[in-house]
């Protein structure tokens, strides 16, 4: 007796077009089919570096830039390649790295920054930083003659996988986790189903407590010059989450969540209190990168003002435009802007080099 095969070909049938389906969707959440402005109005100088500026901080009273240095592409941290702070003077017609820490702590692979200034008080620098052992610290630096000097590692279980962090206090920050899943692990599953894996974390000077979990992968943190408000940067739900805060205890609460309709990473906030998010534009391309620093990926650049009004539902969002676009050329996988005056600092997670761009008036 024959069996027909009408129904395994059928079940194959629906399994391919399945997976046809699935593949259209991960390209085009991952922005294969997106289409961005890769122009920039303004010009731009490159400062060449020792290493990748994945994070970078304005001291923008005397303009100076803090950037986190790391010789990312030889991979893992380890033992043998370390990474320090330089420091750019903003002032100079051609600004040249130099070191912004008298030494480095020891085992120093910085990653995200945190500036903190408060009245009467010496300016802090916080900065993540990953051991070739799989942990985690936050060291805290002051600074003193015109240097910073290491003080204070800061050690807690809940700093499992940290990208970014903000300071608010000698002792006191928000950190984000880009994913609670242990080092080494897969990210496929989270990437194909949108899976955040994430959280959002309060270190009070002693304690770290989490206070939001289940996040896209956050990878940039920042707060407003008046400490009432926080983004958060989700790269894998492609938007910005925007909470109330209380200066008095800490506490949070949801306001708003921003579509930006790209991946972002760092956020960098200003004195008038706007937000510079930069971006991943096509993130398979941004993988590949990664994998093959020789090859390209783009990097954008928005602006998000929270001075704009709001906008009614479905009606276009003026607070949110783009300032810096590029397909890889100039700068690739371009992880952070910083806006200085008319300049904007632009960062990458793997290019050995820094672009100073001159944004129109």
């Amino acid at each position: 007796m024959k069996r027909s095969l009408r129904p395994w070909l059928l079940g194959l049938g629906i399994l391919g077009l399945a997976l046809v389906l699935l593949a259209i969707d991960v390209a085009r959440f991952a922005g294969e089919f997106h289409e961005f402005d890769a122009g920039f109005p303004g010009s731009c100088s490159t400062i060449a570096l020792g290493g990748s500026a994945e994070d970078v901080q304005v001291d923008r009273e005397r303009g100076i830039a803090y950037l986190s240095i790391l010789d990312r592409a030889s991979g893992p941290p380890s033992a043998d390649v370390t990474g320090s702070v330089m420091l750019l003077d903003l002032n100079l017609q051609e600004p040249a790295p130099r070191a912004a820490f008298a030494y480095d702590p020891p085992n120093f692979h910085p990653h995200g920054l945190s500036l903190l200034e408060r009245a009467g008080e010496p300016q802090r620098l916080f900065a993540i930083s990953h051991w070739p052992d799989g942990s985690h610290s936050v060291e805290v630096a002051e600074q003193s003659g015109g240097a910073f000097f290491p003080r204070q590692t800061i050690r807690d279980a809940a700093l499992v996988n940290p990208n970014a962090l903000v300071a608010v206090g000698p002792r006191e920050f928000y950190l984000v986790n880009s994913s609670d899943a242990p080092p080494g692990s897969s990210r496929l599953r989270e990437f194909l189903f949108r899976q955040g894996r994430g959280n959002l974390v309060h270190f009070d000077g002693q304690h770290a407590r989490v206070l939001e979990q289940g996040l896209g992968f956050p990878a940039g943190i920042a707060i407003s010059p008046d400490g009432t408000r926080l983004y958060v940067g989700e790269a894998l739900s492609k938007q910005m989450r925007i909470y109330r805060r209380d200066p008095a205890n800490g506490a949070l609460a949801l306001e708003e969540t921003l579509d930006l309709g790209t991946s972002p990473d760092n956020l960098n906030v200003d004195d008038e209190g706007v937000v510079w998010i930069a971006a991943h534009p096509k993130l398979f391309a941004y993988v590949r990168h990664v994998r093959e620093p020789a090859r390209r990926a783009p990097t954008q650049v928005l602006r998000f003002d929270p001075r704009q009004p709001r906008p009614a539902a479905g009606a276009n969002d003026s607070r949110l435009t783009q300032v810096y676009g590029n397909d890889g050329a100039g700068i690739s996988a371009g992880s952070v802007g910083a806006h200085w005056r008319n300049e904007l600092i632009i960062g990458a997670v793997l290019d050995p080099k820094v672009l100073i761009c001159k944004t129109p008036p």
